[in-house]
């Protein structure tokens, strides 16, 4: 067996070369120099005839040719254009079939198609369905296609948002004809279902002008589009005509074009929403790959002992620092507030604000009255990864999730807080909180439908921004609650670690409370909330640098649609 070349192409790696060997390769496994290593299953092998090879075996012809189409997913992170790489091939026993040298190539496609030596995949890929039908009639058609700007096909925005982009602009009769996008790469392609069609009627009137035959007046378009390549800044547009695909022209992603991305979101969510959110499939689709793809580097961190515990602490207080550190200057003014036997790890999660942190903290050492651990993260690695990072280098067999815009002026909710959870009443204990003018933040919350966000369950706080019920002394001061909010959250060290701890899967900071709350009642341990007066939070103090209202309203979307796919059916029961 041998490999003769292979190509990424509408993000598969799509491998050519030859086998006498019966049965066909179950799985591809690729390695870099350096030791990193990427598999994946082979979702497609198609066999042709090579002459070449059957005269080698004095055969007159023998089905030896292969194409082996592969997700390219499985290999993020590999810099598969940029390195020497091992191709594995492996059989269905798990057994190596063959090995060898390699390099990768991108299909890229010129003003005069593709490379006559690259052209072999786009054959074999319509004539043997190796892609979907819309890709490689679109494929097929960027071969000589216009690849210079026209009349027919406009870009008037684009801004790089996350992991893509958002486009918008406009193609002649786009409501009246089925569309394909796709990158001069082939990495990504968007057709008619992918794009919101809106009304242009300033298109239609100079269409007319020009004596264009004008079938809608739905001409403008807005899609996002992933993986394109920033060299090139170049997508091209193509008519499907049921089997043929006509050239447009090219979009070029010119630099006075560029949008905001708050714009672009704004513009995505009337686009693809109207006078509401998008439907839960359209986020998933546009706004997923874009806002929740996440770094291949490793996370790193470092730990920096500021004062030590002269005997094993109780409580690890666990604040992840991000944007706003001078409220770093609050929790340090209140240490005392806090019961004997806590420690604090401050986890600073902004490389920009690295340095003040480690200053501010180093040039105040003689004022820690309390065991105190800095840990310096990598990159900013957000909620969950923050938060699990300081579990990891905290000491205590209870652990205080707390938010840097939280005041602490009466520590005793803490000391109820933790005979709680040791006396098994609950898993998970949160606590009331006040804005500055003493009206409700947090009371516990609880999960309700909204049609703001297509019916799915989203978390609600009852009574915030109002005066909080007076506390009766003759009750308990903790009570059941269904969630309560991560701003302020106390759990056992080795029931966070039952759980799993907060999913990193949610992007950010949103509904990563509620999901482990949820799996906290699932196990078997309720949530309590305990009411007592003391405790402040200025809300989303911590969030107001990470991005605009679009870009956040986005994200709480996003982490809602992941909520509500683990637990909908089970708050609906």
């Amino acid at each position: 067996m041998f490999i003769d070349s292979g190509v990424v192409v509408a993000g598969k790696l799509v491998l050519a070369g030859w086998t006498v060997a019966d049965g066909d390769p179950v799985a591809i496994r690729l390695e870099t120099a350096d030791g990193r290593v990427g598999e994946a299953a082979v979702e497609c092998c198609v066999r042709f005839d090579r002459a070449d090879v059957a005269a080698m075996y004095g055969r007159q012809s023998i089905d030896v040719g292969y194409v082996i189409g592969v997700a390219i997913e499985p290999f993020a992170g590999l810099h598969l254009f940029e390195s020497r790489l091992t191709l594995t091939v492996l059989g269905a026993a798990g057994n190596t079939v063959h090995s060898q040298p390699f390099a990768v190539a991108k299909l890229v496609v010129g003003p005069d198609g593709v490379a006559a030596d690259q052209r072999w995949p786009i054959e074999l890929i319509v004539d043997h369905g190796l892609f979907a039908p819309e890709i490689a009639r679109g494929a097929m058609g960027v071969n000589g296609g216009a690849a210079v700007e026209t009349a027919q096909v406009f870009l008037d925005s684009w801004a790089p948002v996350g992991n893509g982009l958002i486009l918008s602009g406009w193609i002649e009769n786009a409501g009246a004809r089925q569309v394909v996008i796709l990158t001069d790469t082939l990495d990504a392609v968007r057709v008619s279902a992918d794009l919101a069609i809106f009304d242009r009627p300033d298109v239609a009137e100079a269409m007319q002008r020009r004596g264009s035959a004008v079938e809608t007046t739905h001409h403008g378009f807005l899609t996002t589009m992933p993986l394109v390549d920033r060299a090139t800044r170049r997508l091209f547009v193509l008519a499907d005509r049921g089997g043929t695909a006509t050239p447009l022209g090219a979009l070029a992603l010119r630099d006075d074009r560029v949008d905001s991305v708050e714009n672009a979101l704004n513009n995505f969510a009337t686009y693809f929403g109207g006078t509401a959110l998008p439907a839960p499939a359209a986020m998933l689709r546009h706004a997923g790959p874009l806002l929740t793809a996440r770094s291949a580097h490793a996370v790193t961190h470092e730990v920096i002992r500021l004062c030590e515990a002269s005997e094993p602490p109780r409580l690890s207080v666990i604040i992840p620092l991000y944007a706003r550190p001078f409220l770093l200057r609050a929790i340090f003014a209140n240490q005392s507030a806090y019961p004997a036997g806590t420690e604090f790890i401050y986890v600073s999660d902004d490389p920009r604000q690295h340095l003040f942190v480690r200053n501010y903290l180093h040039d105040r050492r003689s004022l820690i009255e309390r065991p105190t651990t800095l840990v310096i993260n990598g990159g900013n690695y957000g909620f969950s990864v923050a938060n699990a990072i300081g579990v990891g280098v905290s000491r205590a067999p209870l652990l205080l999730f707390q938010n840097s815009d939280v005041w602490i002026e009466d520590g005793q909710a803490l000391t109820v807080a933790a005979a709680d959870l040791d006396q098994g009443r609950f898993g998970i204990v949160g606590f009331r909180l006040l804005y500055e003018d003493d009206t409700l933040q947090h009371d516990g919350m609880v999960l309700r439908r909204g049609r703001h966000v297509h019916d799915l369950f989203a978390a609600e706080h009852p009574g915030k921004g109002l005066p909080p019920v007076p506390v009766d002394p003759d009750e308990p001061m903790t009570i059941a609650v269904p969630a309560v909010t991560g701003a302020m959250m106390m759990i056992a060290r080795d029931w966070y670690e039952t759980l799993g701890g907060f999913d990193p899967g949610y992007v950010r900071g949103d509904f990563e409370d509620a999901d482990l709350c949820m799996r906290s009642v699932a196990g078997g341990r309720p949530i309590g909330l305990v009411r007592s007066g003391g405790m402040r939070h200025l809300e989303r103090q911590s969030l107001v640098l990470s991005g605009g209202a679009g870009l956040r309203s986005a994200i709480t979307y996003l982490n809602c649609i992941r909520f509500n796919t683990r637990w909908q059916q089970a708050l609906a029961a």
